[in-house]
């Protein structure tokens, strides 16, 4: 009997030794925290001065955009001429002139047994139209000037308020590219 107690007492002892360490690393943590607690704030460091930067001013605007191709763009910018550029309000408007360009959708080209190069576009109802160079699109008196496989180029003619139109290069690219 006194050899069952002799493991009894040993566990006992054990679990009553490792509460008590519990117990003081909870004490020390406290009496950490108390510590703390009474010692003096410490001062907060001013936030850092703000540096003044220099405005900066984008000069080329008036230059060539990047993301057209040269051959649409005069380098020496819009040409007005001295009576200006002005749509032709007696030309008769074509089909695709009821749409922005937005609305739009470059589909493919297609090439006619004679070799015409034809743009086939995508109008908002899911109907397709067929353009050529030459032809007509958009609210801004777009005439097509290329068509590649993967955009068709054109000039617009937009307001401007120093010049009454400009010619605005403007592309309409394909979504699958």
């Amino acid at each position: 009997m006194r050899t069952q107690k002799l493991p009894m007492l040993l566990i006992l002892s054990a679990a009553i030794l490792s509460m008590t360490g519990c117990t003081d690393r909870i004490g020390m943590a406290g009496q950490a925290m108390v510590d703390i607690r009474n010692q003096p704030a410490q001062p907060i460091e001013p936030p850092p001065k703000a540096e003044l930067v220099e405005d900066f001013v984008y000069s080329a605007s008036a230059q060539r955009s990047p993301f057209l191709p040269p051959s649409l763009v005069n380098v020496d910018g819009p040409t007005t001429s001295i009576d200006g550029v002005r749509p032709d309000i007696a030309r008769v408007k074509e089909p695709l002139e009821q749409y922005e360009l937005s609305q739009l959708v470059f589909r493919g080209v297609v090439i006619s047994p004679e070799g015409q190069q034809y743009a086939l576009i995508q109008r908002p109802d899911g109907s397709v139209a067929s353009v050529k160079v030459g032809d007509y699109l958009g609210l801004n008196d777009g005439r097509i000037v290329e068509i590649t496989p993967t955009q068709i180029n054109l000039i617009e003619i937009v307001p401007d308020s120093r010049a009454g139109f400009v010619e605005k290069p403007q592309s309409l690219v394909s979504p699958i590219s």
